[in-house]
């Protein structure tokens, strides 16, 4: 008896998240079919398995194969993740649905974060959108991808309205070290994710002032979540969801983990350096950097207050120092 094979899993996106998760699935003895813009990234892939740009250190199974040709991701494919920056979105996949090649039992898997200035829409609304006749799964929790890629134990969020389409993406990804948990609420579980990369700023800025006090970072981190919470449900999410993996526990592992760009980016202000500066050395902002602008606006819309945010935003524009926002946060927060 023979047994038939599986259809590929998709990826579009092979950066540090993307290759990341394709090297979880093939462990699955799954083949999976990744999308990549540069050609560099593409070669290496086939020929050497490995990532060396965006995940250093990790062999990467031949089951794994790149391409350029971004429709071929959704050929056959049943479920399709999403690991592109999210100002990426439209202009990648935009063509796909033109052509209107994509199966409709195709699940997608939304892990891009970020708020579309121009529109208000969140990328896993902007994803929705794309796919209208597609079930969309929104992934997102404290998942810093080199950690899991090397085996370390980690536990995220799937959100969506059907369990069933839950639980087929949760086993492409379930393992020893892997773990998904489930939940209904999209927009929370994705705006955890979205709104901790602000206040991860945050904490970088305090790193590169050598402020290593505990009692400031845990008040900083809870008026951080407190702000996070009033602006989600403000735009639609439930309360509960930022106390759990997608809220708090994202935040908390991109405040500390040393792999942050959000973080970085900080640490980087607090010496000094211009966004200019900063874009030449990391190449490109982190997605922080955007959504503060954003969110910022929409809460001024929703007449929601984020003094904290606002606070980080004026070190970004040179208002204030970095030491000055420190003194600004004890005298109106602490006291």
């Amino acid at each position: 008896m023979t047994t038939e094979p599986r259809p590929p899993i998709g990826i579009v996106g092979l950066g540090n998240m993307g290759a990341a998760v394709a090297h979880l699935i093939t462990q699955h003895d799954r083949d999976v079919i990744g999308w990549e813009y540069d050609p560099a990234v593409v070669a290496e892939v086939n020929q050497r398995h490995t990532n060396e740009r965006f995940l250093p250190g990790v062999p990467l199974s031949p089951r794994l194969r790149a391409t350029r040709d971004v429709h071929e991701v959704f050929r056959g494919a049943s479920i399709v993740f999403i690991a592109l920056p999210s100002r990426f979105i439209q202009p990648t996949l935009g063509p796909v649905c033109a052509a209107g090649g994509v199966s409709p039992d195709t699940i997608v898997v939304n892990m891009a974060k970020g708020i579309d200035a121009a529109t208000g829409l969140t990328a896993f609304q902007t994803v929705s959108a794309l796919f209208p006749r597609n079930p969309c799964v929104m992934l997102s929790g404290p998942s810093i991808a080199n950690e899991f890629a090397r085996g370390e134990p980690t536990v995220v969020v799937l959100a969506g309205q059907s369990l069933t389409h839950l639980t087929q993406v949760a086993q492409v990804l379930d393992s020893r070290h892997f773990r998904t948990r489930f939940s209904h609420d999209t927009m929370g579980v994705e705006l955890g994710g979205v709104l901790k990369n602000i206040y991860a700023i945050g904490l970088g800025l305090f790193d590169g002032l050598n402020v290593g006090s505990v009692n400031f970072r845990a008040a900083y981190l809870t008026i951080a979540l407190e702000e996070m919470t009033l602006l989600g449900v403000a735009m639609g999410a439930r309360a509960e969801t930022f106390a759990y993996l997608a809220g708090l526990g994202d935040l908390l592992a991109t405040s500390m983990s040393e792999h942050s760009h959000n973080r970085r980016l900080g640490e980087l202000l607090s010496q000094g350096l211009s966004l200019e500066q900063i874009q030449a050395q990391m190449g490109v902002l982190p997605e922080g950097y955007n959504t503060l602008r954003v969110a910022l606006n929409l809460a001024e819309k929703l007449h929601v207050n984020l003094s904290l945010a606002h606070g980080l935003w004026s070190v970004i524009c040179g208002r204030y120092t970095a030491q000055q926002f420190i003194y600004s946060f004890i005298r109106n927060f602490v006291d």
